[in-house]
């Protein structure tokens, strides 16, 4: 949106006694400070009330922004009352809840003075809990904690090799039977998760809630709810609410059919369906900046471009013009086995003429056969990768907008230079570990590394810890995800860390308020690890005596971090990240599988502690790559989930035949 169509919206809510809240709940790159500040103002100057947010960043200038509330996304985790109590404590005026909770524990987060709390009424699940999925970004470097998935979930899967169906493909949520319950646990607001739905879908899910909330039976409306997964074919339910866990995933009823043509739709389902992965076009657009629409080229051709699909060869054939530049690329033809869910080339055609899409209007969009008919599939992953084409050369040609903090701001420009104990570039030798408990002492039979950070430990596992490495200082890694039940012995755990006078690593903003209630060192980890430096910034003015780079930073990102971050880095060179943290209760037999995907993504179930952790088969390594403007303090190899650590740690593992998994490394993070 304009800074005008901005005002013009929030004045239109007000005027009919509606909040305006503006999202930002993303991971931010480094130069994407300045826009996400632009935004700010723009939003303060606009009159909204609130911004959601997820990176700490944005925390730093909380103050200098009176009369906007900041919300906690549900990117942040918010899992239990440590979590709320984080919150509260850092400014914070409502936190959306992870979905995973039960209404008792809702109802104990619920309560932390000074804060409200929402929670999800009605949409789509996801099947890792929020603010803890790597799965899209390490199949294609679309991030689901940049507002990019592309929901790899939804896809049917293979495990050992025979067919799965969907086992990770969550039913949708439905809390019309629990609004009483909620409003007496102290819920505070309902959100109906309408991202990519049609506004005639947005439109019905809100009545009903409404008629729901002014007392109507809810059998009826519970009906009417049911309508609204049409789209998906996907069944509901409230199982987390209830602390059922089971029976949540699988294969449903299937989507109703649709209409031939893109004409028949009407407005009330776009052409990239809801519940479609995103295109980058929508989910970009927390932070498009109208200054950099004009900068792609000069004139009026650099504000419109042209696009030709060809079916006339043996493959589907799409050429885009836009300035001066022509891109080409191509799909296989697909055989039309139902032709009421296929899409013909000229309502694709008449659907985009006249769109804007990247802020570029669509001149001329042309078939050379209207009637030619495509799968619903490659109509969908043309729209995608028009807009994931104008938006990759915007982004080439758009200057940064510069980071201006404000005079408020708890960190300020000058404090934003590299610190002088990151002298470990990208190629050095390894000088740090991660291991589980169970592979420490063999692991330290044979090798001695610097530095060591042990997970899956207990508070009785701690004397244990001590003895075994008496020579060496562990880091005790909390949790990244945790309940209302678990709080006493993380709390525990901290303690005796303190005891032992061992620092902890802490991964959720509720680890944080326990060390920092403890009154114990501690170390920032992938759990709260950071994309920019005024984020490193920020944990360490909260205590961080390290901050750990994001998993998901690509080379440029990790560079421009470096260059001005002003704390003790820590950076993954070699793993197998948890790509997806689910509380959803799974068949015992999933134990140590291999799931496959359409794309190939082979990833291992493993049940740790009650939550089930999908970790890749292969591991990313960095371990040979060189890069001098990567400078930091600990190159850390995580070898949690590996099933030969110490040849790994030394490179003596044979190869497995594969390719070495860069992770994002080589490409653009989106």
């Amino acid at each position: 949106f304009t800074p005008d169509e901005a005002r013009q919206a929030v004045e239109f809510l007000h005027q009919h006694g509606r909040r305006a809240y503006l999202t930002l709940n993303i991971d931010l790159a480094a130069r994407e400070l300045g826009l996400a500040l632009q935004m700010l103002r723009t939003a303060a100057e606009a009159g909204f009330d609130a911004v959601l947010v997820r990176d700490p960043a944005l925390l730093a200038v909380r103050q200098a922004f009176p009369n906007i509330e900041f919300h906690f996304s549900t990117q942040t985790c918010m899992a239990n009352s440590a979590d709320a109590a984080a919150a509260q404590y850092l400014g914070v005026q409502r936190v959306v809840l992870a979905r995973e909770m039960t209404l008792e524990e809702i109802a104990a987060a619920s309560q932390t003075p000074g804060l409200r709390t929402e929670v999800f009424a009605q949409g789509a699940l996801c099947f890792s809990v929020s603010g803890r999925c790597l799965m899209s970004s390490w199949v294609g470097g679309r991030s689901g904690n940049r507002g990019l998935c592309a929901s790899p979930c939804r896809a049917p899967w293979t495990a050992d090799g025979q067919p799965a169906g969907q086992p990770f493909s969550m039913h949708d949520w439905c809390t019309l039977d629990w609004l009483d319950r909620l409003e007496s646990a102290g819920v505070s607001a309902l959100k109906i998760e309408g991202r990519l739905k049609s506004p005639a879908w947005v439109e019905q899910a809100v009545r009903i809630y409404r008629r729901a909330l002014a007392g109507e039976p809810v059998a009826p409306l519970k009906s009417e709810a049911q309508r609204l997964t049409d789209y998906t074919g996907r069944d509901l339910t409230d199982g987390y609410l209830a602390d059922r866990r089971s029976e949540l995933t699988g294969t449903n009823r299937g989507r109703q059919p649709r209409p031939q043509t893109a004409a028949d739709l009407g407005d009330s389902e776009p052409l990239v369906a809801a519940g479609d992965p995103p295109s980058e076009d929508a989910a970009e657009q927390a932070l498009v900046s109208t200054a950099a629409e004009d900068d792609l080229a000069s004139g009026s051709s650099g504000r419109t471009f042209r696009f030709l699909l060809s079916s006339a060869g043996p493959t589907i054939s799409c050429h885009l013009w836009v300035a001066e530049q022509e891109l080409c690329w191509q799909y296989p033809k697909s055989v039309i086995h139902r032709a009421h869910r296929a899409v013909s080339a000229g309502s694709l055609c008449a659907e985009l003429e006249g769109r804007r899409i990247q802020g570029l209007l669509a001149d001329s969009v042309t078939a050379d056969d209207p009637d030619f008919l495509l799968v619903r599939r490659t109509a969908n992953a043309i729209v995608e990768r028009i807009a994931a084409e104008l938006g990759r050369l915007r982004r080439a040609a758009a200057r940064p907008v510069a980071l201006s903090l404000p005079t408020e701001s708890l960190i300020h420009e000058e404090e934003l230079q590299p610190a002088n104990i990151n002298i470990r570039t990208l190629g050095d030798p390894p000088n740090c570990v991660r291991l589980h408990k169970d592979q420490l002492e063999e692991f330290l039979r044979l090798q001695t590394p610097a530095h060591i950070i042990v997970e899956g430990m207990s508070p009785d596992d701690v004397g244990w810890l001590a003895q075994t490495c008496r020579k060496e200082r562990p880091v005790v890694a909390l949790p990244g995800v945790f309940f209302e039940d678990d709080l006493d012995w993380v709390r525990e755990l901290a303690a005796r860390c303190k005891k032992a006078r061992l620092a902890v690593e802490v991964n959720s903003w509720g680890g944080w308020w326990i060390a920092r209630q403890a009154g114990i060192a501690f170390e920032a980890g992938p759990g709260l690890s950071v994309l920019n430096p005024l984020a490193a910034a920020m944990l360490r003015k909260l205590g961080a005596r390290t901050v750990t780079v994001s998993l998901e930073a690509d080379r440029r990102q990790l560079e421009d971090l470096c260059a001005a971050a002003p704390v003790g880095l820590s950076l993954y060179v070699f793993g197998r990240p948890p790509l997806a943290v689910t509380r959803v209760e799974l068949p015992a037999d999933f134990q140590d599988q291999v799931f496959e995907d359409r794309r190939s993504l082979r990833m291992i179930a493993r049940r740790e502690r009650d939550l089930w952790v999908f970790r890749p088969e292969t591991p990313f390594d960095w371990r040979r790559l060189r890069n001098q403007r990567i400078r930091v303090k600990n190159l850390v190899v995580d070898l949690v989930g590996s099933p030969d650590a110490v040849s790994e740690w030394l490179y003596t593992t044979p190869r497995s035949g594969r390719r070495t998994a860069y992770f994002n490394y080589h490409r653009s993070l989106q």
